[in-house]
């Protein structure tokens, strides 16, 4: 877990779509091919998540 997400293997590693990312919440961030790009995505995405899940709070 990386700042509140999970990463899952969800398909055969280092192709496009391998790891799923998703928040706490449920909400899916994206897919990455490989780890760090999963935390690079998580890293970019997750201000922009909180805000707007305090948002609809």
């Amino acid at each position: 877990m990386h700042r509140g997400c999970s990463v899952s293997l969800v398909g055969r590693p280092n192709h496009r779509d391998a790891y799923l990312i998703r928040h706490r919440s449920g909400v899916v961030l994206g897919t990455a091919a490989n780890l760090d790009a999963a935390r690079l995505l998580i890293d970019q995405e997750i201000s922009l998540l909180r805000q707007r899940l305090a948002a609809c709070a």
